[in-house]
């Protein structure tokens, strides 16, 4: 389980967030919405264990993230917004740089992953010449193939064209049917319907949103 108590943080003298109180357990497909600037992608990188919050504390799995210096690839993967690929470095490069376990059975698993996320053609290419979208697709696959138990992604589907995006969404689907907890940013009105849970962010408060609401009624709520 992923809980997050009473996370507030301030920039230049600045409110981002509000006594920000949450969980999600196995399974859970969390999205959070609100408008740009309001402090989502701080509140991933507090969650991730990035960044640490003026108050509050988060744990996963009954750890403070903020007791540890790191935390491992294999507990928790997170892809900002900005990829963290080096670009002069092959797609294939670039995943064996991310990949902590170097096993044998690990590494078919991870062929049977490319495969799925229609990076095979790829691997020899530089990052640099990859499209926005493909960079994107590179970024998720790189945490994916150490089997976190928990994905925070920032805008995982920005620059995906459609058939990209079908692709993403097939594997997070899979991840949380086989009880991985999702939890990211959007601002994609058709990704609503993957969320087990909806939250928007405004002010610097997490208020529990309904995501079968249309697009309009939700946007009167930012």
């Amino acid at each position: 389980m992923l809980q997050a108590e009473h996370i507030s943080f301030s920039y230049r003298k600045k409110q981002v967030l509000r006594d920000v109180c949450f969980t999600a357990k196995e399974g859970d497909f969390v999205g959070i919405i609100g408008k740009n600037g309001c402090g989502k992608s701080t509140l991933l990188s507090i969650l991730a264990g990035v960044r640490k919050p003026d108050s509050g504390a988060v744990s996963f799995l009954g750890t403070n993230l903020y007791t540890k210096s790191t935390v491992p690839a294999e507990t928790i993967g997170y892809v900002p917004q900005l990829n963290p690929l080096l670009p002069e470095l092959s797609v294939g490069d670039n995943l064996k740089l991310w990949l902590r376990d170097t096993s044998v059975a690990n590494k078919e698993a991870c062929a049977s992953l490319y495969r799925e996320m229609d990076l095979t053609g790829f691997l020899s290419v530089p990052v640099g010449k990859l499209s926005e979208g493909m960079k994107k697709r590179v970024s998720i696959t790189s945490v994916l193939q150490n089997h976190p138990k928990l994905l925070i992604l920032d805008e995982p589907s920005a620059a995906l064209d459609l058939p990209c995006k079908e692709i993403i969404h097939n594997q997070l689907q899979a991840f949380t049917a086989k009880g991985g907890i999702v939890l990211f940013t959007t601002h994609e009105e058709a990704e609503f319907s993957l969320c087990t849970t909806l939250y928007i962010l405004k002010d610097g408060v997490l208020q529990l949103a309904d995501a079968a609401q249309d697009r309009h009624t939700l946007v009167q709520h930012f």
